[in-house]
């Protein structure tokens, strides 16, 4: 398992784009932005929708459930908050909620909870939070939820 990430190492200041999602994050819940206009949902926030530029958005809650699409393993950490953490592994999760209405989904950068050993591209993973120290925020990682899955690719070496 990583070593714990050392939160009270950052200090969170929302700005206006992501002011609502910090917000939620409070009670543990995971917003994506869905434009207004075309509907697409994207991560991560911005201030206008990159399919059709509207800067009319609302916000879109997921369940918290994805597949892993990709993922790297950290070794050196390049945040201080992050030294103690390492290795870790950071990944690219598809979330099926996120499916916009041309069929792609949004994908979203997602700190695992898991050993480089358990991951594998196609698991499937659940949102889990972290607190901080001295913030009412919350923080998203992600776990394993199934040590198989159709489709599955592992790295053989």
């Amino acid at each position: 398992m990583p070593g714990p990430v050392d939160y009270a190492k950052i200090q969170i200041t929302p700005d206006q784009d992501m002011a609502a999602w910090w917000n939620a994050t409070k009670e543990k819940r995971f917003l994506l932005p869905q434009c207004a206009a075309c509907g697409l949902k994207w991560w991560p926030p911005a201030p206008g929708c990159r399919r059709c530029t509207s800067l009319e958005q609302s916000w879109h809650q997921i369940k918290g459930v994805g597949e892993i699409h990709s993922y790297i393993v950290v070794s050196q950490p390049i945040a201080a908050h992050m030294a103690t953490a390492v290795p870790y592994v950071l990944a690219i999760v598809e979330l099926p909620d996120g499916t916009n209405d041309d069929g792609s989904k949004t994908r979203i950068h997602a700190l695992l909870l898991d050993d480089e050993k358990d991951v594998a591209i196609g698991l499937p993973v659940a949102l889990a939070w972290d607190d901080h120290p001295s913030q009412p925020y919350k923080l998203p990682r992600w776990r394993i939820t199934a040590k198989t899955a159709p489709g599955m690719w592992k790295h053989p070496g």
